[in-house]
């Protein structure tokens, strides 16, 4: 059939369905007036945007007043000299023929625009035309070379700003995933644009959003429905059909090409879960939403299940869908038109290639004229050095024993540094091993008790024997074996809190493991304040603590996180008893530490109500050798150590204070467990 008969018959079909062919054209009222704002507009931003609502209003209209708007756009761009504008026309030449089933004359136009649009250098409009132009390979279900034309159009369009185009690609990929039998992909695209549409709705105008809700609600909410059910997933299919289903009723009466995909999609599931009856009223829907449409064609596939099924059952409905299967499928899938879209794209890829060649050549006689100039630069500065190289050995040499000076000097810092280091770290073993002295002393006590109780037992048990009362003898026997285990208990006990003392006063060997941050924290909170106790028996503070149960081990170095937490909790004892000397009314000096998982994170809190950080210090406290201790009392590395330490973690360490109410130090660690 000519291409002329088809478009009269498209244009009666188009009249007959939707009346909207008058004396004046078929362009609507709203489309008029939106053509009279873009042909006044003499701002191009603005005159673009009212070009990108013409094309979301377009979206889902037949060919004829499709192509009519393509041809009025097309005839102002060229009135205003505007590129953008003709580009945008190109492509919706390009959509109208596609719809039309005349794939070769839309993928000419479609080539244009994208031409155009690689001239402008335009990112979103080059992700809107390589879009467009794929849903002729996603109609005849060509579904890798769609697939490849979706992904670079969402290339381009993510690099601009229309989030329209940015929607765009991404949707159509999850249709074409599907198409293809990669329910997984499909769900990952369709997922990503249901989240996307609210926003897209939300930032439409309320007459334009009814137009964009059913179509895109209808096609996100349907494809991701068709997703779930191919993983078997029917719970949530059904969940999402019936979304869809709501949009469809709400306006109820439409025929549109969205709705047949609603309906042929929803024919497909039924089918899967073998509700038949369901699946057969679905199909017998989805090709009454494209009957008597210029899109009619898209029947093809639901007549086919139809056929499949009356097949052997009922002869006259087998024909009848059989035809209508026929009907679509031959304008779907000519020969004539396969042999020329592959034509087209051997000439696509030969005109690449050439263009890809002129490139290069042209890359090649930059890269030549750049050799030039750099070899005449480099004989430029040849000469230079050669002139003088004279002052230059003399200054080498004076710059050579300024080096050396330097690097004498260096190393004293460096040897004067380690000696600060160790003597932190020093000071630091002092603290905790007055801690342990006395935690070291409970264990201790209760072995010296109970072997004291033992030798008394032993020596009744000897009475006993010489008695002959073996009741007796066993049950001393017995009291004896108990207390020998209670013995072992606090053995242990005082073994593991020497090994952890000794653990901590070695040099760390970087090996991260897996540790529990409640108990470390928990123990160096203890024995921090038994250690200042032992240094002042005046020293008193309460301490609170708030541990997370949920964050369980994370892999981290135990010695050196510890000798932070260690250090931050003695800061915050010290400046708590500090206060205290100050004779406040009612003052009770209280450290806090507490843990907390917010994500990926494990937050570390030392929290004290001191006097807090002068603002004159705040930025200086986490640098070396800066203290704000009294001479004698603190090296200024403890801080500084800390830091480092974290961040050697790949965490942060950070303060908040308040002058006169205290501090608030933060550690916070990647929750590697």
């Amino acid at each position: 059939m000519k291409n002329s008969t088809c478009i009269l018959i498209l244009v009666i079909l188009w009249s007959i369905s939707y009346g909207q062919i008058s004396d004046i054209g078929l362009l609507t009222q709203k489309d008029r007036d939106l053509f009279k704002q873009i042909e006044n507009e003499t701002d191009p931003t603005i005159m673009h945007e009212l070009v990108i609502e013409l094309v979301l209003l377009s979206d889902d209209k037949a060919p004829i007043p499709l192509l009519e708007e393509a041809k009025y756009l097309f005839d102002l761009s060229q009135k205003k000299k505007d590129a953008y504008s003709e580009c945008v026309s190109l492509s919706m030449y390009g959509q109208g023929y596609r719809i039309a089933g005349n794939f070769t004359k839309a993928l000419l136009y479609h080539q244009k625009a994208i031409e155009l649009s690689k001239q402008l250098n335009d990112k979103s409009l080059m992700g809107f035309v390589l879009n467009q132009s794929a849903h002729i390979y996603k109609d005849r279900e060509e579904n890798e070379k769609a697939i490849a034309i979706y992904k670079h159009a969402s290339y381009y369009a993510d690099m601009g700003t229309n989030s329209y185009f940015k929607f765009y690609p991404l949707m159509n990929l999850g249709f074409v995933y599907l198409n293809a039998n990669k329910p997984d992909s499909a769900l990952y695209f369709a997922s990503k644009t249901v989240r996307m549409l609210d926003d897209i709705l939300i930032n439409t105008d309320p007459e334009n959003r009814k137009i964009m809700e059913r179509s895109l609600g209808v096609f996100c909410f349907s494809n991701l429905a068709s997703a779930y059910s191919r993983m078997n997933d029917k719970p949530n299919a059904d969940k999402y059909y019936a979304i869809a289903a709501s949009i469809v009723a709400k306006y109820r009466g439409v025929k549109t090409r969205y709705f047949q995909f609603y309906y042929y999609s929803l024919a497909q599931h039924y089918q899967r879960f073998n509700l038949i009856d369901s699946s057969l009223y679905a199909s017998k829907m989805a090709i009454e939403s494209v009957v008597n449409t210029p899109v009619e064609y898209l029947s093809s596939k639901p007549a086919k299940m139809l056929s499949d099924y009356y097949e052997g059952k009922n002869a006259d409905s087998t024909v009848k869908y059989l035809k209508i299967y026929l009907k679509g499928n031959e304008v779907m899938n000519s020969t004539r038109v396969t042999q020329q879209l592959q034509m087209m794209t051997v000439e696509e890829d030969q005109r690449n290639k050439e263009i890809k060649r002129a490139e290069k050549a042209n890359k090649d006689k930059i890269f030549f004229y750049l050799l030039v100039g750099v070899l005449i630069l480099v004989l430029l500065i040849a000469l230079y050095m050669y002139r003088s190289s004279r002052q230059r050995i003399k200054i080498n040499h004076e710059l050579q024993l300024q080096k050396n000076e330097v690097e004498k000097a260096l190393a004293e810092l460096k040897v004067t540094q380690s000696q600060l280091i160790q003597s932190e770290k020093m000071a630091s073993l002092g603290e905790l091993t007055a801690g342990i002295a006395h935690e070291i002393q409970n264990p201790l006590n209760f072995v010296n008790n109970f072997s004291e109780v033992n030798t008394e037992l032993i020596q009744e048990m000897k009475e006993e024997i010489e008695k002959g009362n073996l009741e007796e003898v066993k049950a001393l026997a017995t009291d004896i074996a108990d207390n020998e285990q209670k013995i072992n208990h606090h053995g242990k006990r005082a073994d593991a809190i020497v090994k952890g003392m000794l653990q901590h006063s070695r040099t760390s060997t970087g090996q991260k493991e897996p540790t529990d941050i409640n108990v470390l924290a928990d123990e160096y909170l203890r024995l921090a304040y038994h250690g200042l106790r032992a240094k002042d028996k005046s020293f008193n503070a309460t301490m609170k603590t708030d541990f997370d149960p949920s964050i369980g081990n994370i892999n981290i170095v135990p010695q050196d996180i510890g000798r932070v937490i260690l250090n931050l909790i003695t800061n915050a004892f010290y400046v708590v008893n500090e206060k205290k000397k100050i004779n406040i009314s009612g003052y009770e000096p209280v450290v806090t530490i507490s843990t907390k998982k917010l994500g990926d994170i494990v937050e570390i809190k030392v929290i004290d109500n001191g006097n807090g950080i002068p603002k004159s210090a705040l930025d200086k406290i986490l640098q070396p050798f800066f203290t704000t201790k009294p001479t004698g009392e603190g090296t200024g590395l403890g801080l500084s150590l800390a830091y480092d330490i974290v961040k050697a973690h790949g965490g942060e360490l950070k303060v908040e204070t308040k002058e006169g109410e205290g501090s608030e130090f933060i550690i916070q660690l990647p929750n590697n467990t």
